[in-house]
């Protein structure tokens, strides 16, 4: 097709604004309309031009009269007019970002560019009758035939290229559809939370529910089915925080995600290649393919980065707008990663694969001299370390070390990438990936310095500047660290369900920090008073084994010292146990610092709610009786809690507690033993009866819960019975509570309470911490308990998933 005077006309106008764009799109995508005006770099950017660019590419074709009469001749014979303003757009981009160069616009050629004399240049039939790296001194008009063949080879490798771009966001949108899905679901269930967190008192002391509005609606129904089936259960019963070949297992909601993940990631990565026999760029077909499979899984893999980091840190915005827990974004954390990594090696794989069928094999090794492929490498090296460090064999033995390596390599990684690929313009990857890395990690790293400097460092009137205090006492007998913080800030808000990093800034490794529970806190009566928290801490190796150690040495057996601590936090946010009926908790070792705090929050509700008594009084919880289940191998550890943290609370008939002497230890001799059968007296519903808890005995065993809690083993199923539950049958009293030799039967307990809840318009929370075993054979039974017509039973775990 000719050149009209009018498409001149308007294809001047959008040349001009062109020529003060920079060079590329995201990805360095070329849209389709664009692709003609490569087509001329591509078939005269082979040729040299001599003059004053010669041998200087983007010089030659931007600024040598005879290269550029001869691609604005070929282009407004070939390219569509539709095409005209797109193809110059491109091509003066291109000069401008790459060349650095301005692109001389067709209107200085006008008198090359007529009819005429378009006609009048010579065409050149194919590059066999021009070769390549010949010297080109007129004007020439490349062939209909040579410009199909040529714009084919344009086509398909421009769409792969928008394919893999379109692909790498098709992963932002993928995550972005399954956080806007959980922010909805969390943002439905505050909003029933807020509705059904309290009860009012009439005048004859009778409590009306607000949100009892008789028959479950659909979506009702629906949510129920999800949590029963879906939500809840793990994908492995019982598997969930046990480890199956040393594995975590998701529950079946997040194995759906993670598995749609993969797939969908997969699919992207392996569809949508197309040869060209004769491609002007690749030679053959496999060349072709393997190339455009490197360059997709790369891509892929870079822009799996900022998810990575999105999902892995602290001060996760997302964590906080779906209140999903940290645990089940550090799966999705781990299953991106192990994506990315396998798409860095396919990457590189790929490459390898493409230089040798292309015949490169020489270069191939040569590269090696150059710093960005070397940097490629080294990168998928790393990657394939970080991965490997990251599974649970890995996590639990290097605990201490952990983290620092992972934070090294990552780092590395973010380096290696950065050589790796910049040898484009920054804005094609580095910006926006690895730039992007760098923002999500620094803005969690400086939230975290804020939460250090509010907590620990505060100025209070009558006292002037303040810093957190601490004391550290170990407790031989009950084998328990007690840490007591006075954060310097007293305004911060301790409640049930946080947590808190501790430092201990003085040490050669004052970096670490380890993640504890809140088990108990002391609110200030007056502005004056000091806030205290404090955490249970089960010794083992590492820090903690450290500061046993130190407490030693200043002799006895409880001993104390006040070494300088910081706190980070809090962390987490209660669960809305206070909107259910009945609550029943069970805790194994340390884990009974997990679920204490809830006892506490239930009383100081409770005690709100008496404060404020009165006609159509509001008492901020829903609940009416919490029954609490614990057992410890120590008598001391029992001893510990009961007659410190729950002795005011023993006594309450809306508090019925069960403790539980596991192992092969027995009731002090001080301890009169009681011949009857054991139980739980629970008064969680008017119209059930008591429920039984028998206890069996079992031996001493060693456990491996978060904490490393001692307890191992609660309760045993097969077949959904329980084994052996004969045993001591000894209930004994000491010091204003029981003791119960054996271990409790959790699971009949559990089923019990469920059953005492349906059919009615009652709701029971579960709650455990402890023991991996004890905490999945738990979730079993509450998904097998639950209703599918309604949500009348719910299951929470207080734990921390790293």
């Amino acid at each position: 097709m000719i050149l009209s005077y009018t498409g001149l006309a308007a294809a001047a106008v959008a040349l001009l604004s062109a020529t003060t764009v920079q060079a590329g799109t995201p990805l360095n995508i070329v849209l389709p309309n664009q692709e003609c005006g490569l087509v001329m770099f591509d078939i005269y950017g082979e040729y040299g031009y001599p003059g004053e660019y010669y041998d200087d590419y983007y010089g030659s074709l931007c600024q040598d009269p005879v290269a550029l009469v001869s691609q604005y001749a070929s282009l407004f014979t070939y390219c569509k007019p539709s095409e005209w303003n797109d193809s110059l757009s491109i091509m003066a981009q291109w000069c401008k970002g790459y060349g650095e160069v301005d692109l001389i616009p067709y209107t200085e050629f006008e008198a090359n560019l007529t009819k005429e004399a378009i006609a009048a240049l010579p065409v050149i039939e194919s590059e066999d009758d021009l070769p390549e790296d010949s010297n080109v001194t007129a004007p020439f008009l490349m062939s209909q035939s040579w410009f199909d063949h040529a714009r084919v080879s344009e086509h398909w490798y421009d769409y792969e290229q928008r394919i893999e771009a379109y692909y790498t966001f098709a992963g932002f949108g993928f995550w972005g559809i399954i956080l806007v899905f959980g922010m909805v679901q969390n943002l439905i269930r505050k909003t029933i939370e807020s509705r059904q967190g309290f009860v009012y008192a009439d005048a004859e002391g009778s409590v009306v529910r607000p949100g009892s509005n008789g028959k479950p609606g659909v979506f009702g129904r629906a949510a129920a089915l999800a949590r029963k089936y879906i939500i809840t259960p793990s994908s492995m019963p019982p598997y969930k925080q046990q480890r199956f070949l040393g594995c975590t297992i998701p529950t079946r909601a997040e194995s759906f995600v993670v598995i749609s993940f993969y797939i969908v990631t997969l699919i992207l990565s392996c569809v949508n290649y197309h040869g060209q026999a004769d491609n002007i760029f690749f030679g053959g077909n496999a060349p072709q393919i393997w190339r455009y499979m490197a360059d997709r899984t790369g891509t892929m893999s870079y822009g799996n980065l900022p998810l990575l980091w999105i999902f892995s840190g602290r001060n996760n915005i997302f964590l906080w707008l779906t209140g999903w827990s940290f645990g089940t974004f550090n799966i999705f954390h781990r299953h991106i990663a192990r994506i990315a990594t396998l798409q860095g090696i396919m990457h590189s794989i790929g490459y390898t694969f493409y230089y040798f069928t292309a015949g490169y094999g020489d270069y191939y090794y040569e590269n090696y001299d150059e710093l960005w492929w070397t940097a490629g490498v080294v990168a998928t090296v790393i990657m394939s370390f970080v991965v490997l460090f990251s599974f649970s064999f890995f996590r639990q033995r290097l605990y201490e070390n952990f983290l620092i390596i992972h934070i090294v390599l990552s780092v590395l990684l973010l380096v290696f990438l950065y050589y790796h690929t910049n040898i484009f313009d920054l804005q094609y990857y580095n910006y926006p990936f690895i730039l992007t890395c760098c923002v999500i990690w620094g803005f969690d790293r400086f939230l975290r310095l804020v939460r250090q400097v509010y907590t620990n460092m505060h100025i209070r009137a009558g006292k002037g500047f303040q810093t957190t205090k601490s004391t550290v006492t170990y407790h031989e007998a009950a084998n328990i660290l007690t840490i007591d913080v006075v954060p310097a800030n007293p305004n911060l808000f301790p409640g049930p369900g946080q947590h808190y990093y501790i430092y201990q800034p003085m040490r050669f490794f004052g970096w670490e920090n380890h993640p504890f529970t809140l088990a108990h806190w002391s609110q200030p009566a007056t502005p004056a008073d000091d806030l205290h928290l404090q955490f249970w801490v089960r010794p083992y190796d590492g820090w903690t084994k450290k500061l046993v150690k130190q407490c030693k040495a200043n002799g006895g057996s409880t001993a104390t010292i006040a070494p300088t601590l910081l706190i980070e936090g809090p962390y987490l946010a209660h669960e809305p146990l206070h909107t259910f009926d009945q609550i029943l908790l069970v805790a194994g070792g340390s884990g009974i610092a997990g679920v204490i705090p809830y006892l506490q929050d239930y009383v100081r509700r409770i005690d709100q709610g008496a404060a404020a008594a009165g006609t159509n009084s509001k008492i901020p919880t829903r609940t009416r009786n919490v029954t609490l289940i614990w057992a410890d191998r120590k008598e001391e550890n029992l001893r510990f809690v009961a007659e410190g943290s729950l002795a005011g609370l023993l006594n309450r008939p809306d508090i019925n507690v069960s403790f539980h002497l596991t192992g092969n230890a027995q009731p002090s001799a001080g301890v009169a033993a009681v011949n009857t059968a054991a139980n739980v007296s629970s008064t969680a519903s008017s119209s059930t009866d008591n429920v039984e808890s028998p206890v069996t005995p079992v031996g001493e065993a060693e456990a491996e819960a978060n904490e490393k809690s001692n307890v191992h083993d609660f309760t045993t199923e097969k077949g959904g019975v329980l084994t052996d539950v004969t045993a001591y049958k000894k209930q004994a009293s000491a010091g204003g509570f029981r003791v119960q030799a054996g271990r409790p039967d959790v699971l009949s307990t559990v089923r019990k309470l469920a059953q005492s809840v349906h059919g009615t318009d009652s709701r029971l929370a579960v709650m455990v911490c402890g023991p991996n075993d004890l905490a999945d054979n738990v979730r079993h039974v509450v998904a097998q308990n639950m209703e599918t017509n309604r949500e009348s039973i719910s299951y929470f775990e207080e734990s921390f998933g790293w």
